[in-house]
């Protein structure tokens, strides 16, 4: 599900969603950012189209910063950073 980055913020954790519906993706993502410091950089993976319209809506509800999508080898990668408690 998640892979840790070298200890930084600013290095990425992975939360790998292929293969999921958005929805399933974003409990995933609520799990894995329990244990992450504040302003951990998060990287999600998604094939899920709707991801680009979903997460960003997570996140303005949530209160986690949202900071793009990009295109990567036919995946939709979404950034994303964990809001401060």
């Amino acid at each position: 599900m998640c892979a840790a980055g070298a200890g930084s913020v600013d290095d990425p954790v992975t939360v790998d969603n292929r293969g999921m519906l958005c929805a399933q993706g974003i409990l995933r993502l609520m799990r894995a950012l329990g244990p992450l410091p504040a302003g951990q950089l998060v990287r999600v993976l998604s094939t899920d189209p709707a991801a680009e319209e979903d997460y960003p809506a997570w996140c303005r509800n949530t209160g986690h910063p949202f900071l793009r999508h990009q295109r990567e080898d036919g995946l939709i990668v979404s950034f994303l950073r964990k809001r401060a408690p």
